[in-house]
């Protein structure tokens, strides 16, 4: 099945293995990252891929490993910013915001500047910091140089510092407007056959397939505070179910008035898989996901003349043998936690603002379809297209838990577009830096996975969404196919579940 919603403008680059999305579309002025990818030095490191370099390059979702880290008895990290500029803020980023526990993040520490190198001057001071992420306003300095001094590591007697990111701006940066659209919802039993009698969901918010889907319209106040570059940010919460379940994030767009079903045609933004976790697992029990980048819909699920409801799809599998609940002691009985293994709450994030204008148009082919053949192939559309180019999105990977089922390897995807081959991608994933935030284990799960222990997918982790520039679609029919390339037929549990749409421009 097909269906057109609104989508928002995206730039876009044709490269030679398909399209690079280019994020972070035009919108209202943003500070600068003065130490971003400048040089870096700092107190020994605890491993030589931890070096201070990691903590100036952007990132922080690279796993364990995508940070500075030092256990010397003298903990700081320097950066020279090239040549003198000027400094109004400071964001550090926390062991946290990398996904570790919240125990692990700096307590003590102060931010010094220079402009030489030697001679220093305390811009903050901070004490009993608890937060993943600190912003610090300063009073306009001119310095090259910045030093990050840590008096207390950590929350406990842990004694590395482990610092994700330093950020030094010209300019305050934006503050963030969060859409919270769902808080914890409970993720009931796949395999129940009766609605739950534990939760009512709050007035608003519509829940379907006996407590594993949800999905709630999104304000008019609330669409105001979407803007150009919005992501998505998902928080897992354990409970009972301690396994690795697959889960999607997806809106639907619905004229003024409607309210949607559970069949209403739907677009998937994202795809994910819940960690090895559960409600005794401290810190560990709760897994905040790296953001996913939803500058593309920014402007449909802005789109005034139109109600738009963003959800979760997912559901668990409590009380399967050797669950949180069961092996508690005592056996934990209440059905409004033992019925429920875990909880999702879903965010949309931005800082800047909506610009105007673009083809808001997404032609939905597949969401979330469970595909049994090694050749997929999606039924037929035209566009409406302003400009006359498209780009094709496209998330699969392999599920089925037997012997030899397809959740256990990973393949080749051919890519056609109208019967021509556009582009080949492998769904191989490595899962070693995902293992920090299973604390139930299963650590096989996470290694080899280049060699013997292929995957395609990773507890705890977002499900690569691909993007393939289509060309000019003008005049044209669309329709597409992914070959996989492990042939079927496949073991009985088997399948490829599959998204596909077009965004149209």
């Amino acid at each position: 099945m097909q269906t057109r919603t609104h989508l928002a403008r995206a730039r876009w680059t044709a490269s030679a293995t398909g399209l690079l999305l280019c994020f972070g579309l035009a919108g209202a002025a943003s500070a600068t990252n003065l130490a971003l990818n400048k040089t870096a030095t700092g107190s020994t490191a605890c491993n030589s891929n931890e070096s201070p370099a990691k903590a100036v390059n952007g990132s922080v979702s690279g796993g364990n490993s995508d940070k500075f880290c030092s256990t010397a008895s003298s903990k700081w990290l320097q950066i020279d910013l090239g040549s003198s500029q000027s400094i109004t803020s400071f964001v550090v980023k926390h062991a946290g915001a990398g996904g570790e526990s919240t125990s692990f993040n700096t307590k003590n520490f102060n931010i010094q500047t220079s402009s030489n190198g030697s001679s220093w001057t305390t811009a903050v001071t901070v004490s009993n910091n608890t937060a993943n992420v600190t912003t610090h306003t300063i009073t306009a300095i001119s310095a090259r140089y910045v030093k990050l001094n840590i008096t207390t590591p950590t929350q406990t007697s842990d004694t590395a510092a482990r610092i994700y990111e330093l950020e030094v701006h010209d300019t305050a940066p934006a503050a963030e407007k969060v859409v919270l659209v769902l808080d914890q919802v409970p993720q009931f039993g796949i395999y129940r056959s009766a609605e739950p009698t534990t939760y009512t969901p709050p007035a608003g918010m519509l829940m379907w397939k006996r407590g594993t889907e949800y999905a709630r319209r999104l304000s008019d106040e609330e669409k105001a505070k979407i803007g150009d570059d919005v992501a998505l940010r998902i928080t897992y919460h354990a409970q009972c179910d301690p396994y690795d379940r697959f889960a999607s994030a997806f809106f639907i767009s619905v004229p003024k008035g409607e309210v949607p079903t559970v069949d209403t045609p739907r677009v998937t933004f994202t795809d994910f898989i819940s960690p090895f976790s559960d409600m005794y697992q401290g810190a560990k029990a709760t897994r905040v996901y790296p953001d996913a980048p939803m500058d593309p819909y920014a402007a449909a699920l802005a789109n005034p003349s139109r109600d738009i409801w963003v959800g979760i799809s997912g559901g668990s599998n409590p009380q399967y043998g050797g669950d949180a609940c069961e092996t508690h002691v005592p056996k934990v009985t209440d059905p409004a936690i033992a019925e429920v293994g875990f909880k999702y709450s879903l965010a949309l994030v931005s800082t800047k603002s909506l610009t105007a204008g673009g083809d808001p148009d997404v032609i939905s082919f597949l969401s979330r379809s469970d595909e049994t053949d090694d050749n997929i192939t999606t039924g037929t559309a035209s566009h409406t297209a302003n400009l006359g180019i498209a780009t094709l999105a496209v998330s699969i990977a392999g599920y089925g838990a037997s012997s030899g089922g397809q959740e256990y390897t990973n393949t080749n995807i051919a890519v056609k577009f109208n019967g021509t081959q556009i582009a080949t991608f492998s769904t191989k994933i490595d899962c070693a830096s995902y293992e920090q935030y299973s604390p139930r284990g299963n650590p096989g799960i996470f290694r080899n996975n280049n060699t013997t222990n292929p995957r395609s997918w990773c507890p705890g982790a977002l499900v690569p969404m691909r993007y393939f520039d289509l060309g000019d679609i003008t005049g044209k029919t669309l329709q597409f196919s992914l070959g996989v390339g492990n042939p079927s037929p496949w073991t009985s549990d088997s399948v490829y579940r599959t998204s596909v749409s077009v965004l149209e421009h």
